[in-house]
């Protein structure tokens, strides 16, 4: 069981008809859409959450996208749920998702010639959006600097389209936190090298969801990392479900890992209501 893009498009169209707003933010290197979703308030401050952004991380969309749906605070929650949607199709749908010709002989050739891409975690340009962010770029501890199924850092920061929407975007909102939702570990990362504000909040989400907390460490050119470091607010990752589980198989753990997280957004909207909106 996986979620699809035509399960992807319907839940879109399910939030717009409750009322929340759905919009593009950019495309993908194959054309789609990255989508995003609002529901809220626009003045005040702002939350960002996104997920996705590693192909084989595709459950952390209906998760995200659940938590929206369950949202009804006066907060403005903006929200990226799939980020990186060609290498999720890659990922869940294999390699007939991939429509252009040279690209798929590309990413077989990146995967050694096999048609399994359940592990891949990058775009469809082989290139990690994850380590592509304009943070100690390339200084992290298992980046690589040739294509490769994860962990490559492309050829300088923000050089695929999918992470320069998403730093655009995120320079157009301002928002005052932003929530990156990854998989898997049940753990959330906070900060980045020294800077750490507001470690209070990543402590209430790991209250919350009874997720480990921990003081990044190793990484670098990651969103969160971009994002802290540029604007000294908080930036948390939220790693989602058990490490000894598949990443194909936690989508049979959605509801699971959502009843965990289902009061994240809710904490963040309070968080961001006392510090910025009080």
């Amino acid at each position: 069981m996986v979620f699809s893009w035509s399960d992807y498009l319907q839940k879109l169209d399910d939030l717009r008809a409750q009322g929340a707003r759905v919009f593009t933010v950019g495309y993908s290197v194959l054309g789609r859409p990255v989508y995003g979703v609002f529901k809220g308030s626009f003045t005040g401050g702002q939350v960002l959450v996104q997920a996705a952004m590693h192909a084989r991380e595709g459950v952390t969309t209906p998760v995200v996208l659940q938590m929206m749906e369950n949202y009804s605070g006066d907060v403005g929650i903006w929200c990226l749920p799939m980020v990186n949607p060609d290498g999720v199709q890659l990922a869940d749908a294999g390699i007939s998702s991939v429509t252009d010709e040279e690209k798929r002989a590309y990413v077989l050739e990146i995967n050694g010639g096999s048609e399994d891409f359940s592990l891949w975690k990058a775009n469809i340009n082989a290139v990690d959006l994850n380590v592509n962010f304009p943070a100690k770029w390339g200084t992290g501890s298992q980046n690589v600097t040739y294509p490769s199924p994860g962990n490559y850092i492309g050829e300088y920061p923000l050089d695929q389209p999918e992470s320069r929407a998403v730093h655009d975007f995120t320079l157009k909102i301002q928002p005052s936190v932003t929530l990156s939702y990854h998989a898997k570990g049940e753990v959330i990362y906070k900060g980045f090298e020294c800077a750490d504000p507001y470690p209070e909040l990543a402590q209430s989400i790991g209250e919350s969801t009874g997720y480990g907390v921990f003081a990044s460490g190793g990484s670098a050119g990651g969103y969160k990392d971009w994002f802290v470091t540029t604007t000294y607010l908080p930036g948390v990752t939220v790693e989602v479900g058990e490490s000894s589980v598949s990443y194909r198989d936690l989508y049979a753990q959605t509801d699971a890992i959502y009843a965990r997280n289902a009061q994240v957004l809710d904490i963040c909207a309070r968080f961001v209501q006392d510090i910025f909106n009080g």
